[in-house]
């Protein structure tokens, strides 16, 4: 059992990793033949890069470690872990299935740079009503995700390193879209937290609005 169970969280992490690269080659195919404005404002620095270090170090982390079980940690017989990769799949799912939200409640809206163009509009359907930066959760959950199925050490260590530089990228991004919105975002970033569903802002702090990362 604890065997076959290894087997599927290793499968798991493997179609999540595949099924992220593709996404995200079709994601920036579309940019390159999509005709739109062109942009107003955007974000410039290496933060900027954040989502695609993410994305990219999954592909290829996630792929090798489920691949070959390197940084991962081999727990002594008669421990739980079975129980830790079954929820690491379950996580895997979820994150799964938000991206897939956010990108149909996204649209033609979906940029991979941080940057607002004439046409650009506020999106607050779907996931957006529950954290203002679902895509970006969704790559932080298969994360933490690949890191519980797995019982990888590596991962963990990533999402760690990550969590911090996706606020910094999200925020750069609110204080775009704050000067492109004004009032709609701050409203909206009132009553929605950034990345974690139940967690308003906190009192005092600032009310940037939100990209849809």
């Amino acid at each position: 059992m604890e065997q076959a169970i290894e087997t599927l969280a290793r499968a798991v992490v493997i179609l999540a990793s595949t099924s992220l690269a593709c996404v995200g080659l079709l994601v920036l195919a579309r940019e390159r033949g999509e005709v739109r404005p062109a942009p107003l404002e955007r974000a410039g620095g290496a933060v900027g890069l954040v989502n695609f270090v993410g994305i990219g170090a999954f592909v290829f982390v996630g792929l090798g470690s489920a691949l070959s079980l390197a940084g991962t940690i081999r727990p002594p017989a008669g421990s739980h872990d079975d129980a830790v990769r079954l929820v690491g799949i379950g996580v895997l799912w979820a994150a799964g299935l938000l991206a897939a939200c956010g990108l149909r409640a996204m649209g033609r809206q979906l940029v991979s740079a941080a940057e607002v163009r004439p046409d650009t509009r506020l999106v607050t359907s779907g996931p957006f009503r529950l954290v203002r930066h679902p895509l970006y959760l969704s790559v932080l959950l298969l994360w933490a995700g690949g890191a519980l199925a797995l019982l990888s050490w590596v991962m963990a260590l990533c999402l760690v390193l990550l969590w911090p530089l996706f606020v910094v990228r999200a925020r750069q991004e609110e204080v775009l879209l704050e000067r492109h919105f004004g009032a709609a975002y701050r409203e909206y970033a009132e009553r929605v937290p950034m990345l974690l569903p139940g967690r308003p802002p906190g009192p005092g702090r600032p009310s940037r609005p939100v990209r849809r990362g």
